[in-house]
């Protein structure tokens, strides 16, 4: 009998200890959700289409999200938001629930030169596309839904782990392209050759890093410079973690 009393009171020490493990196991998790590296992109948004052809190459996407919690929106000033581990993990679970894992397009016939947001969705390292338009009956789409979520600004302070600051990139690519002449007052470029580099719809493309960088986006409010004899329009593309060089602005 008392052996029995041991060998049961054991058994449920032993219970009681995995259970803690399990429970231990849990907590770790979910505070460190498996999305790749930091730089690697979950989630981003652009957009396309419309009169005036926009989304063209070289375009920035209206927002980013990266394996860290790093957000990254678009515009004339790029802002740079980080959620939690949590709320990293559960917008991951929605974007999935809303079916952003499988390639498709919300489309409507009927419009034309109609806008659309271009959902990319990166699971398992294979990104997937999803392509809504912005206009005709689709609202209630899964996706169309899911988009508001896809908005840093109105993102509750309580998922986020730090304050939004503007985005600082280490690289910038600069777009240059010939200006008609007419444009002698224009001042000199002071930095890399305008007319080297790869194209980039059109455009010229050359990538600075570093002191040459953050010159580039001093200089960013000045449209037209001459180079070499020749006048250039000149726009200054912050590259984001994901954009290592020109090759990236065009896929």
């Amino acid at each position: 009998m008392k052996t029995a009393v041991v060998t049961v009171l054991a058994g449920v020490a032993l219970l009681a200890s995995g259970c803690a493990g399990d429970s231990q196991a849990q907590t770790d998790d979910s505070s460190s959700p498996s999305l790749g590296s930091a730089d690697a992109l979950v989630l981003r948004t652009k957009t396309t289409g419309g009169f005036a052809g926009l989304g063209g190459p070289g375009t920035m996407p209206d927002f980013s999200l990266y394996g860290d919690g790093r957000a990254i929106t678009g515009g004339a000033h790029p802002t740079e938001y980080h959620l939690t581990p949590q709320a990293l993990r559960r917008l991951v679970a929605d974007a999935s629930a809303a079916g952003l894992a499988r390639s498709r397009t919300v489309d409507d016939r009927n419009m034309a030169d109609a806008t659309y947001k271009v959902i990319t969705f990166v699971t398992g390292g294979r990104p997937h596309t999803t392509k809504v338009i912005q206009e005709g009956r689709h609202a209630d789409d899964p996706a169309a839904r899911f988009l508001p979520r896809l908005v840093p600004s109105s993102w509750p302070r309580g998922d986020q782990s730090t304050d939004p600051r503007p985005y600082r990139p280490s690289r910038v690519a600069v777009l240059a392209a010939t200006a008609p002449a007419g444009g002698s007052d224009a001042p000199k470029w002071p930095l890399k050759p305008l007319s080297t580099g790869s194209q980039v719809g059109g455009r010229t493309c050359t990538v600075l890093t570093g002191h040459d960088a953050a010159s580039a986006q001093r200089l960013a409010g000045r449209p037209q410079w001459r180079d070499r004899g020749q006048t250039y329009r000149v726009t200054v593309r912050p590259l984001l973690p994901d954009e290592p060089d020109c090759a990236a602005l065009v896929r």
